[in-house]
């Protein structure tokens, strides 16, 4: 990584996004960057890199349609749409950026958009907007904690390797949300039936 710099944290954000509800190949692409290069500018980098990687990566999902969401996300998708409807009351390209500059599945989003048509220009705006977000929220948590890791394991490679694998299992905490359950929840009783719904799902617990 160290060999291609931004331009290999670029490349592998782009390959993880454009695989359908797997972005964390590319995130970790970029924590190892960072985590090896603590200067303000390979950081700015970095984070652009991520960033642009990650918005033309979910462009290309945005254009696979919903005959691809259908294969990928099944009943889901219902759900997700239905839930794109009530949050799209703010906007769609509110949602986008939200959706964007979240750690959720966002492809749940972006595939049924797609098949609807909507304009590409501002979709890839609030697309690019919420990932720049994203993206630099990353680089501080991953510039933060090296310090921190490092000072406990005394190696910065062993401190790449623990923020790598702690973010590795946030991240599969996240997908295991049931959006089903999170949607059913929003409808009986609002925002804070929908929150612990979600992490019911993700703890496992019915």
């Amino acid at each position: 990584m160290d060999a291609l710099g931004p331009l290999g944290v670029f490349l592998a954000v782009f390959i993880s996004h454009v695989i359908p509800f797997a972005p964390l190949p590319g995130y970790a692409a970029t924590i190892y960057y960072v985590s090896r290069h603590n200067d303000s500018a390979s950081q700015v980098l970095a984070a652009v890199a991520t960033a642009l990687g990650a918005s033309l990566g979910k462009l290309v999902v945005f254009l696979y349609g919903y005959g691809i969401g259908k294969l990928v996300a099944r009943d889901e998708l219902l759900y997700a749409k239905r839930l794109f409807e009530k949050i799209s009351k703010l906007g769609i390209d509110v949602a986008v950026f939200i959706f964007a500059m979240s750690p959720l599945a966002d492809d749940v989003l972006y595939i049924p958009l797609g098949a609807a048509g909507y304009h590409v220009g501002r979709f890839f705006t609030a697309l690019f907007a919420g990932k720049m977000v994203l993206a630099t929220l990353l680089v501080f948590w991953a510039n933060l904690l090296t310090g921190m890791l490092e000072g406990l394991f005394g190696n910065g490679i062993l401190a790449t390797l623990a923020l790598v694998a702690l973010t590795a299992a946030l991240t599969v905490l996240v997908l295991r949300i049931k959006w089903s359950a999170v949607l059913e929840a929003y409808e009986k009783g609002g925002v804070w039936s929908a929150v612990k719904a979600a992490l019911r799902s993700v703890v496992g617990r019915a």
